[in-house]
């Protein structure tokens, strides 16, 4: 097999047109020089220059070999600088899942993080949690941020904590329940309006009714849209819930609110990685950056 080395001796004489020219340029000595072009013509099977009495003529196999071997070092070259960037932490991809809950955050520190590290490659997946773990595994994302109620025990993901958080009820602003305090057997008369909620929140919330002797609500639309569930909860009757987190975001601003009574479940938030999975700078800096953000958004709902 022939190496990056001898490409380059390649290059040097077909340059030089000399032997001695190309060994002095490259600082080693003639005889060396001559058999790492020998050992390129052994490979090949061809000779690549005629030997002339001052210095060597490149034959027409020399002629179709030069652009494959320049082009091979420009690509080790370019390599070299690529990796060097990535590993500065100035430029390299970065693949990131979401839930709908962190869109807007993310968003935002995207467009901030881009202003310092215009090199970077984003790409972003909105999905739910159980979505987000195969996308994870898959090694189609580096990591995601959202609900890790059921990542915590798993010991296929590792998982960087950032908040909990429990959920409040929806409503129009004028409906009856807004402000109140309401338990399942009131709740379970109305028609709902239930957000994709991950699989540990929709379960804890069909238990809700059902340990209290409930017959859970008729789901009249399932959806994240928020568009949706502002058209449909600003005149009706239907209630919902979210994070209580969720309401300080401007997409949920204008509802009604009212609390569910007994209903103690907490959604964890974290960010979430394939257990010893290796990060690339860029990556780990947007991933400190992508927690101090969410943290805030914790610290505002807080106030």
């Amino acid at each position: 097999m022939i190496n990056i080395r001898q490409f380059r001796h390649f290059i040097a004489v077909l340059e030089s047109g000399s032997l001695l020219g190309a060994s002095k340029e490259l600082n080693i000595s003639q005889p060396a020089l001559s058999k790492s072009i020998a050992s390129i013509e052994s490979y090949y099977k061809v000779p690549l220059f005629k030997r002339l009495p001052r210095g060597v003529q490149p034959t027409g196999f020399a002629l179709t070999l030069e652009p494959h071997a320049r082009r091979i070092l420009f690509n080790v070259a370019e390599s070299r600088t690529e990796i060097a960037t990535i590993a500065a932490g100035s430029s390299g991809r970065i693949a990131v899942g979401t839930g709908s809950s962190f869109v807007g955050v993310l968003s935002e520190m995207m467009h901030d993080f881009d202003r310092d590290f215009p090199d970077v490659q984003f790409t972003v997946l909105t999905d739910h949690a159980h979505n987000l773990r195969q996308a994870l595994l898959g090694n189609r994302i580096d990591f995601y941020v959202g609900m890790a109620n059921n990542e915590f025990d798993d010991a296929a993901f590792d998982v960087q904590t950032l908040f909990a958080d429990r959920f409040t009820g929806l409503c129009s602003p004028d409906h009856p329940f807004e402000g109140t305090e309401l338990g399942p057997a009131q709740l379970a008369k109305y028609e709902w309006i239930f957000p994709n909620l991950e699989e540990p929140a929709r379960a804890a919330l069909d238990a809700y009714f059902i340990s209290n002797k409930q017959v859970p609500p008729r789901v009249k639309i399932t959806t994240n849209a928020e568009h949706v569930m502002r058209h449909f909860l600003s005149d009706t009757q239907f209630l919902s819930v979210t994070p209580f987190t969720n309401i300080h975001l401007p997409e949920f601003q204008g509802f009604g609110r009212f609390h569910l009574k007994g209903f103690e479940f907490e959604r964890k938030v974290g960010i979430v990685r394939r257990t010893s999975a290796m990060s690339s700078p860029l990556v780990e800096k947007f991933i400190a950056r992508l927690s101090d953000r969410v943290s805030q958004m914790r610290d505002g709902a807080k106030t």
